[in-house]
């Protein structure tokens, strides 16, 4: 049992949109700001502003799918999206703006958060994990693009446009949803929403050992790419020098990494036990981590090697996400995948909005902060593997 192409080729497509909408207006910052008389530090405050909701709505949007069913629940999840992107678009001051980007991630969240349930549902054990390693291309393949795309619109248009450009794609996967996605929670598995209920069913996640540790796994391994995007921009642009278009185009690389690893993940889904391939992803977590730290200390950094280490790590992401969520999942019942796939991707987007955090308060006159921060959340991601997993026990595969 599986989910079918279309249903795979819609949700790769919802996902890549919520990715597209995170980063796509990145180039026209300085515009924005200029238009809104505000410092570029408050308009980069639009990063945090869709990473906290599209953190805390998760867990709201997981157990409604639970309750509901998974088709209304994205449906409607995909309609805010549309709306709040037009309102961003249609924004006439700042504040305005940052409203209308929280609501926008509300609206976007339940395309990943239940669309891991969709596979839940759907796929088991190899099969689930195949499923979410070519849904997960769809995470990198957004931020790769995003600053491009938007940058290409800035050239013939003005900074709204790509909120407009938002608001089409949100459209169509919205168009395609509502023709292709149908129902794949039965009646008889739902389960009651309730504050209660809810809270009881988020503390039992929480004393499930393997489902920690595995989502733990994926919240620390995906730190290396936040890393990269909050510490880079100072390290290679103010510290070494690179110009903005060669740092585009780094940019652009890093990602390639995650997405050839979840290429290849799916592909070893069959032969290799899950596991296994995971502890690989983190070692190559840890690999790159310890060779940005030894570029740094030894004085041999340059910009290509930096930006060689990061994408080493990023491999690592891309063997350990989308089999560690599958796994993750497959710890509980399809009728609580919802509010499982919420708490997980709390814990990824929660460490993403700390770690952020952390590391634009070091001061970065080298690379060798980046290659600290990039090996402790590496290390952080093998250890909780191997200690709440690994040796936990057998796992079914």
């Amino acid at each position: 049992m599986g989910a079918g192409w279309r249903t795979i080729a819609t949700l790769f497509a919802m996902m890549f949109a919520s990715q597209l909408a995170l980063t796509i207006y990145l180039p026209s910052v300085p515009d924005i700001a200029t238009e809104f008389d505000a410092s570029l530090g408050q308009v980069q405050l639009m990063i945090p502003a869709y990473l906290v909701a599209f953190a805390f709505m998760q867990l709201v949007a997981g157990p409604l799918s639970d309750a509901f069913g998974r088709r209304p629940v994205i449906l409607s999840g995909l309609a805010l999206f549309f709306f709040a992107s037009l309102a961003c678009a249609l924004s006439t001051d700042l504040w305005q703006l940052l409203g209308a980007r929280f609501v926008q991630a509300a609206g976007a969240c339940t395309t990943i958060v239940v669309g891991r349930a969709i596979i839940r549902d759907t796929s088991e054990g190899k099969s689930a994990a195949r499923a979410m390693s070519y849904l997960a291309m769809a995470l990198g393949v957004g931020p790769a693009m995003a600053p491009f795309f938007g940058g290409l619109l800035l050239e013939f248009f003005d900074w709204r446009s790509s909120f407009y450009a938002t608001a089409v794609m949100s459209a169509l996967v919205l168009f395609f949803a509502f023709r292709i996605l149908s129902e794949t929670l039965p009646l008889e598995a739902r389960r009651p929403l309730g504050p209660g209920a809810l809270i009881m069913g988020y503390l039992t996640l929480l004393r499930h050992r393997k489902f920690v540790g595995y989502s733990l796994a994926i919240a620390f391994e995906s730190g290396t790419f936040q890393v990269f995007i909050t510490a880079s921009p100072i390290v290679l642009i103010t510290v070494m020098g690179v110009t903005p278009q060669l740092f585009g185009l780094y940019v652009m690389v890093i990602p390639t990494g995650f997405i050839l690893a979840s290429f290849v993940s799916g592909r070893l889904a069959n032969r290799v036990p899950l596991n296994m391939i995971i502890l690989a992803g983190c070692i190559f977590g840890v690999t790159g981590g310890l060779m940005q730290a030894f570029l740094a200390i030894s004085g041999l950094a340059t910009p290509p090697l930096i930006v060689a280490s990061v994408f080493i790590s990023n491999f690592g992401t891309g063997l350990v996400f989308a089999n560690c969520y599958a796994q993750a999942l497959s710890t509980v019942t399809p009728s609580f995948a919802g509010a499982a796939s919420a708490m997980g991707g709390f814990f990824h987007q929660g460490w993403a909005c700390v770690l952020s955090l952390l590391v634009a308060g070091l001061v970065h006159t080298s690379s060798l902060p980046m290659g600290i921060a990039q090996t402790g959340t590496t290390v952080a991601a093998l250890l909780v593997f191997v200690f709440a997993v690994l040796l936990a026990g057998r796992v079914t595969r």
